[in-house]
């Protein structure tokens, strides 16, 4: 038995069970509930590979121990030695970490591309991989990089980590919390209040409303597109732009389930989506979306990356060499390249996932090469960048780059992103569409239900980009009303959401990187 966090069997028994046994469970207790409800999750849906969490945390809770205990060289003791014996005890905390990842996930990928490039044969290995772990690892990394640079102190007791590393809500897809953010929090055993229910029950319920009730539509639809129209241009186009929006709207729904399970709790979780289609650029897109993971590939990759010493050698003899203005892209250059290398892996052993990294890796440096001379264009043509001509010229730029990568980022390989891509500029035929949007495994009753659906969430994006006080106003409206919409939205989702036969419930699309 499994389940995920949009089934009747999440929300309407494993939550109020957890939630009734922690609230009437003294206080000095309640950690010990809460890690129990953590391990039992993880259990059902991984069994006795938790065992590699458990590894995880004694590794993190060891190793934050000692880096704890380093927080300056002892008299008679070089600094310099000091920190560079620091530096190797964190760098062994993290790669034992992720050696458990890479061997659990990327064997197989090393193993078979390795074969192919040296000619020998290569027997792939059948790992299974537990739920959740290229999202533990990536918050055991951070710990111990905080600890190390005295941002936070490391844990005094080992299951305030494994709290941190298993918090059923964040588990299966995130968002990626930093331990000095959340930590206190698991541990505090705050009591659930009227108002820290009400709002994680309203967002719980928007996630509902966006997974089951647009991305778990689209869900078939998609799957036919991928098998069956890699050749037909206006299909393929067409799969691109549902693939993406069924992709948003299933992350950021579970998103959504995950923030309010947890603030139920009082455990305030990091925002990862911010109306990403409004972004200016690819760059501020990706600020945009999954920006739990961009603010940790951001601090832990980019930044240790052109500030290193190759980096800035490499810089200074550019300097010398090839002038101001070219030394000034290396650092970036160099840091951007391994930001979407991590990036892509991250996702999973893949080449499709590689490319989709380099992808906006070469979008992203495009954008930064051409900063100037567009902001020059517009100045020497008097136009304002956030003049509506301008802004609906960006928004089509970056909608289209954006529904040609997650095209790639969904297809089963390359081959077939790229055959998918070509057609749309060699074989398209717009009546292709009309003639087979019904062949798709989804009928009208389904494109109805998505775009009345997609159609209120893009109004509530809209309205929460502007800044409005949605939460204001929906709290000043009187009890009656403000019920009588939440039972709307229940009924709605239960009426109309996707179920049955050809609707995979469990396909929750980012738990599985």
């Amino acid at each position: 038995m499994t389940f995920a966090y949009n089934e009747p069997l999440y929300f309407a028994g494993f939550l109020p069970a957890v939630v009734f046994v922690y609230q009437f469970c003294p206080k000095k207790f309640r950690w010990l509930v809460l890690l129990l409800a953590n391990y039992a999750f993880f259990f059902i849906w991984s069994k006795w590979l938790l065992v590699y969490n458990l590894i995880s945390v004694v590794i993190t809770f060891v190793f934050g121990r000692i880096l704890g205990n380093m927080k300056k060289a002892p008299e008679g003791v070089d600094k310099k030695a000091f920190k560079k014996k620091k530096n190797r005890i964190m760098t062994l905390g993290i790669l034992l970490n992720l050696g458990i990842l890479v061997v659990l996930k990327y064997t197989n990928f090393i193993g078979t591309n390795l074969a192919a490039l040296f000619s020998f044969e290569f027997e792939k290995v059948s790992w299974v991989i537990p739920i959740g772990i290229s999202y533990y690892t990536l918050q055991s990394i951070s710990y111990l990089v905080d600890v190390k640079n005295r941002k936070l102190e490391p844990a005094d007791k080992i299951y305030k980590l494994a709290l941190y590393m298993s918090f059923f809500a964040t588990i299966m897809q995130g968002p990626i919390t930093a331990y000095g953010d959340v930590g206190e929090d698991l541990c505090a055993g705050h009591d659930i209040t009227y108002s820290n229910l009400a709002v994680g029950f309203e967002r719980i319920l928007l996630g509902m409303f966006k997974k089951v009730m647009i991305a778990d539509h689209l869900a078939p639809a998609v799957k036919v597109l991928f098998m069956n129209y890699t050749n037909d241009g206006a299909m393929a186009l067409m799969a691109a732009v549902l693939c993406t929006l069924q992709l948003y709207m299933d992350f950021a729904g579970t998103i959504d389930i995950a923030i309010g399970s947890g603030k139920i709790f009082g455990v305030t979780l990091a925002e990862n989506f911010r109306q990403p289609f409004f972004a200016k650029n690819a760059s501020e897109f990706w600020r945009r979306w999954h920006m739990t993971l961009g603010v940790f590939l951001r601090t832990y990759i980019f930044y240790p990356v052109s500030l290193s010493k190759p980096v800035q050698k490499i810089t200074k003899w550019t300097k010398n060499h090839l002038g101001k203005k070219a030394a000034r892209f290396v650092g970036p250059l160099i840091a951007l390249f391994c930001v979407w290398i991590c990036n892509g892996l991250w996702h999973g052993p893949y080449w499709t996932y590689i490319l989709y990294g380099m992808y906006y890796f070469v979008i992203i440096f495009i954008e930064l090469l051409m900063e100037d001379p567009v902001k020059r264009f517009n100045e020497k043509f008097h136009l304002d960048e956030n003049g509506w001509g301008w802004r609906l010229f960006r928004f089509i730029k970056l909608f289209f780059l954006v529904i040609i990568g997650e095209m790639f980022f969904m297809a089963p390989d390359f081959a077939t992103g790229w055959q998918m891509f070509v057609s749309i500029f060699t074989n398209f035929h717009i009546s292709s569409v009309a003639e087979n949007y019904l062949s798709l495994s989804i009928g009208v009753h389904d494109y109805i239900i998505v775009a009345v659906g997609y159609i209120m969430i893009f109004i509530w994006g809209v309205l929460k980009e502007t800044n409005y006080p949605l939460r204001e106003k929906f709290e000043k409206l009187s009890t009656p009303v403000r019920w009588s919409f939440l039972y709307a939205v229940i009924m709605a989702v239960i009426l109309f959401g996707a179920y049955g036969p050809g609707y995979d419930a469990v396909a929750m699309l980012y738990a599985g990187f």
